[in-house]
């Protein structure tokens, strides 16, 4: 394995870990390590002994765009732009999960680039069920943006229905950089 590839997979790993701290604030549910893949990226054990793959995706973005972006703007995205990229992305790992016959597996889709603008479209309950065609577990989005400020990865639940919105994280509330 090459150094580039041993330092996106130390990256990938300290990823999950974010969001195995965030998963467990959310939903009160201890994921654990099992095993580390490349489709899907990890395997985790649940409390009750039962096996879910974890699947990190990074959201698709003009990596020119992002570099000028984080220069000279303050990194948002209107929500809709955003979602679409969300969902292009969702497309392509269901491609791939069905192709690949994962087992029950979590998608994450990392926001790393941009964050959202406006979190008002979490509040449409409508949207709940836009991903229920695809055979994932459950789809989250990992907004990396408060991580610096407060030291959690924000959580965002696509689906299911009972994950869809903000969820409370108490590490998120308050002055940031405490």
């Amino acid at each position: 394995m090459s150094d580039n590839d041993l330092g996106k997979k130390l990256v990938e790993e300290e990823h999950l870990f974010q969001f195995l701290d965030a998963y467990e604030t959310v939903t009160d549910v201890a994921l654990t390590i099992r095993s580390r893949r490349e489709s899907p990226d990890f395997i985790c054990a649940l409390p009750s002994g039962g096996l879910v793959g974890v699947e990190l995706a990074r959201s698709p973005h003009d990596y020119e765009m992002a570099v000028h972006d984080r220069i000279w703007a303050d990194r948002t995205l209107a929500s809709f732009d955003l979602l679409a990229s969300v969902s292009s992305i969702i497309a392509v790992k269901e491609h791939k999960r069905q192709s690949q016959r994962w087992p029950n597996t979590i998608l994450v889709v990392e926001l790393l680039d941009y964050s959202f603008e406006s979190l008002a479209w979490t509040s449409d309950s409508s949207r709940a069920d836009d991903f229920s065609d695809t055979g994932f577990h459950e789809i989250w989005l990992a907004d990396h943006s408060t991580i610096d400020p407060f030291g959690e990865l924000r959580l965002i639940g696509l689906y299911p229905s009972r994950i869809f919105g903000i969820h409370h994280q108490p590490a998120l509330e308050g002055k940031p950089y405490g």
